[in-house]
């Protein structure tokens, strides 16, 4: 498994790439959001109910939610937790690796697993140490070829130290610290390989640039009901690909296997 922790076309169609090249060319990529796509759950949620804050602190917290703005949300939660309530990061990891899969998700990308001509990688901005402390509760560790997300390391005074993806300004759909289209069409524009299908599956707004970014040839999965499904008919013109809609993972494999996708 490998992280890509910068959004430059140089490293992505290098480092982080060289474990695509070494297979055949002309392969699908399945390309998966973390939270509540494949967990049934928000992580920065889950860890900001630690928190027991006063009123104003909480208001703060909560207009950042609203923003969207989800990594200075978690860089002010951590450090709440860290210097104020003496949360440690045991407590913190726990909680994330008791957090549901979504129902029937775990089957979906076991099975997608066992398929050759499949690469599956994870794009998603929660960050790379609650998203690994996940999969590795769930033995999942070594099903996807890379993880595109926010770095996170722990400090030694044990802190988790939370860094952006990268600093983009180009995006006005995404946040500031990532945007996920660019790193769909890194994927789609790199020389030295050739995804000739790739599935998109999200449940979220900051899903819908990477969406917007497929081609006709590729496949949106919008989970639903979900925040993006809500919001999919005023932005339908603007997606090229076919679109499919799933409620849990029992349901996306039955939609990718009906459309004769898999």
């Amino acid at each position: 498994m490998m992280f890509a922790i910068r959004n430059y076309a140089a490293t992505m169609c290098g480092t982080i790439l060289r474990s695509f090249q070494i297979r055949a060319k002309h392969r699908l990529l399945a390309t998966f959001d973390f939270d509540n796509t494949i967990i049934d759950g928000d992580c920065y949620e889950a860890v900001g109910g630690f928190l027991k804050q006063p009123q104003e602190t909480t208001e703060k917290l909560r207009k950042l939610i609203e923003e969207r703005n989800w990594m200075k949300y978690m860089r002010i939660v951590l450090s709440l937790l860290h210097q104020q309530q003496d949360v440690s990061i045991t407590e913190i990891v726990q909680r994330v690796r008791q957090l549901p899969e979504v129902p029937g998700m775990m089957c979906l990308l076991r099975q997608l697993a066992k398929d050759s001509s499949i690469d599956m990688c994870i794009l998603s901005d929660a960050n790379s140490y609650l998203i690994t402390e996940w999969l590795k509760a769930n033995q999942m560790t070594n099903i996807f070829t890379a993880i595109f997300t926010n770095p996170a390391r722990v400090c030694l005074d044990g802190f988790l130290q939370v860094d952006p993806y990268e600093h983009q300004t180009h995006c006005d759909q995404c946040p500031e610290n990532l945007c996920k289209g660019s790193v769909i069409k890194s994927l789609m524009n790199c020389t030295n390989y050739n995804f000739n299908r790739i599935i998109y599956v999200g449940d979220s707004c900051n899903d819908l640039c990477p969406i917007q970014s497929l081609r006709q040839q590729d496949v949106a999965c919008i989970r639903r009901d979900a925040e993006l499904h809500d919001k999919l008919p005023s932005h339908i013109d603007n997606i090229r690909s076919q679109v499919l809609i799933w409620r849990d993972g029992h349901e996306l494999q039955h939609q990718l296997e009906l459309n004769a996708i898999l």
